[in-house]
């Protein structure tokens, strides 16, 4: 939705990528990037979090910092690592998902064949350190990313706990205060997404670009009115996406944990 063309709903979107293929094309891309994106995205920035938490929690209980601050900045450091980890399977499910080719008719067999060679021609065409094209965008926006997440969940678990009077929260109250910080994220970063998007598009194979630079071009050829509507493009989809997400890292997250490593009671 984010590089489509003016005027180009979602419905439309959803008819050209299960005109060929059925329901199936909604997983272009998947298999396999989408697959090693999924298992290393949250190891990731478990490990970057809780690294920065262990480094960042003691100088707020010495009073050097506030809680939030520190559950902020565990956050934004995070998603950081996260960003440029996870650049290159980034680029290449967006280069799947937004090249033609794979609305052609084609089994799941060699939809992920077609994807694993993706990988290949782009390294032969644009060179090695075309995988890393939009990294430093994607890694900004990812601390943007799990900062406001973070922040802004904590700011509704705060006014939650508030308005019962200092009582513990149950796991689907937190889970609204995560859902609501979601929403505030995507509102803030929304932006920066859609420029990533853009900047990693198949469209844009080949084509080196800076995030500036195409933000002076859309600015040129379509005036302010137009760069509002460029940049809140997949705003619906971007909201699903970044609740769901925030719900199940803030809120699911330390819930698995206590399962697996709280001692069973006996």
């Amino acid at each position: 939705m984010q590089t489509a063309p003016e005027g180009v709903t979602y419905l439309d979107i959803l008819r050209n990528i299960t005109a060929a293929k059925g329901i199936a094309g909604l997983w272009d891309g998947f298999f396999p990037w989408g697959v090693v994106q999924a298992v290393f995205k949250g190891s990731v920035f478990g490990l970057a979090h809780a690294t920065a938490s262990n480094i960042l929690l003691p100088l707020a209980d010495q009073g050097k910092m506030t809680l939030p601050l520190a559950l902020t900045l565990a956050g934004g450091i995070g998603g950081g690592l996260q960003g440029y980890v996870l650049s290159p399977t980034l680029l290449l499910k967006t280069r799947v998902m937004t090249d033609p080719v794979f609305r052609q008719k084609m089994s799941p067999f060699r939809t992920t064949w077609w994807s694993l060679c993706i990988g290949s021609d782009v390294v032969k065409r644009e060179g090695i350190m075309a995988l890393m094209k939009g990294a430093n965008t994607f890694a900004i926006k990812r601390v943007f990313d799990w900062s406001t997440r973070f922040y802004f969940s904590d700011l509704f678990e705060t006014m939650m706990l508030q308005s019962k009077g200092g009582l513990q929260l149950t796991t689907a109250e937190k889970s609204m205060a995560s859902f609501l910080g979601g929403a505030l994220s995507t509102l803030s970063t929304l932006p920066l997404d859609v420029i990533v998007a853009k900047t990693q598009d198949a469209k844009s194979a080949g084509v080196k670009v800076s995030p500036w630079t195409l933000f002076q071009s859309e600015l040129n050829e379509k005036g302010w009115s137009g760069v509002r509507k460029t940049y809140t493009k997949g705003f619906l989809a971007r909201l699903l996406h970044v609740c769901t997400t925030t719900m199940a890292i803030k809120t699911g997250t330390p819930i698995v944990y206590d399962l697996i490593f709280q001692p069973a009671h006996v």
